[in-house]
């Protein structure tokens, strides 16, 4: 930590009554905030400098009101300090910081299936807590992956790449074409899926365990008004993901391996927050969630037109079969789970 560094934390840390700071240790772990590990007289915490997308304090509130929301349900979520004002957060110097009790713990290896068991479980417990509670407004955000969102995006990789005038990949789209017009029909009642404040961000280095119980989920900061499903969804794609990586020009891995999306689609419903009709609805979310994220990310980095764009758009278009060819294998699963 550098001089500046050390001097703006001690003037953090002057807001709170923590006592005497032994040591101090910075978290490589995490894309977009600053974290440190704090040892002081009076305990172990975590020290976070929020990245300033991510400071609006409105939407900090009512991320603080979830988690304490499902903290008073019993759920692992850590606790938030408050500063000598009273709040849980402090802006200063235009920066927004927050302090929160450290969670010990190793973080969830998806290759162990007693922790993918354990990851799908607290998911479920996560919406059982969570649901009834009545967000604030700046948690009420338009949706993610509905069908217009992905046939938005796809309009725009469209024109921005020129597709209309891409006669050998033609075919390519063509069939990308006809999954997204499948979707816009499939996924009418998107709207009328049972809705609450989903975690966000609910993968491995969020998730931690001791040994096989899951002591802590943390990382509140993309919670949202959505879909329920598309929270399951989310976390199937990410658990049930190959590695190593078997696609070249998509963010995501491949297409799923059945073993872990079972196993963590079962753990999910033995809570019972699983209906009929999010069922029907989970391989087109993950169907809809490829897409939708693929084609975004391809015009942040290429806008234009890349060499590759024929090769990402079979990529694409592999996920996208794979979805539609289980389609009725998922939903099967899906309803042999709620029957147990």
């Amino acid at each position: 930590m550098d001089e500046l560094e050390a001097e703006q934390l001690g003037r953090v840390l002057d807001h709170y009554d923590l006592g005497r700071l032994e040591s101090i240790e910075r978290i490589k772990r995490g894309y977009v905030n600053q974290n440190w590990a704090l040892r002081t007289s009076s305990g172990h915490y975590f020290f976070k400098k929020r990245h300033p997308s991510l400071s609006e304090p409105a939407i900090v509130a009512a991320q603080h009101s979830l988690i304490q929301r499902v903290r008073r349900a019993g759920f692992p979520a850590p606790v938030i300090l408050p500063s000598s004002s009273g709040n849980t957060f402090l802006i200063l110097d235009g920066n927004c910081y927050e302090v929160q009790s450290f969670i010990q713990g190793s973080f969830c290896d998806p290759a162990n299936m007693a922790h993918l068991q354990q990851a799908a479980l607290t998911l479920a417990y996560y919406h059982s807590c969570v649901t009834g509670f009545d967000p604030p407004p700046p948690l009420r955000q338009g949706q993610l992956y509905s069908a217009n969102v992905a046939g938005t995006a796809l309009s725009a990789l469209y024109d921005a790449w020129d597709l209309g005038h891409a006669a050998e990949i033609a075919p390519l789209v063509d069939r990308l074409g006809g999954h997204s017009s499948d979707l816009a029909s499939r996924l009418e009642q998107y709207d009328r899926l049972p809705q609450l404040v989903i975690h966000g961000d609910y993968y491995a280095d969020n998730l931690l365990f001791d040994r096989d119980r899951v002591v802590g989920v943390v990382d509140y900061d993309k919670a949202r008004w959505e879909a329920r499903a598309v929270e399951l969804a989310e976390a199937l794609i990410y658990f049930a993901s190959p590695s190593p990586a078997r696609l070249k020009f998509l963010v995501y891995p491949g297409v799923l391996e059945w073993e872990p999306f079972s196993l963590f689609l079962h753990g999910y419903a033995e809570r019972g927050v699983l209906n009929s009709a999010e069922i029907a609805t989970i391989p087109d979310l993950i169907s809809s969630i490829w897409l939708t994220v693929s084609l975004r990310l391809a015009l942040k980095d290429h806008p234009v037109r890349p060499a590759e764009a024929e090769p990402f758009l079979e990529e694409l278009i592999t996920l996208m079969d794979w979805a539609q060819e289980n389609r009725n294998r998922i939903i099967e699963l899906g309803q042999d789970c709620q029957a147990l």
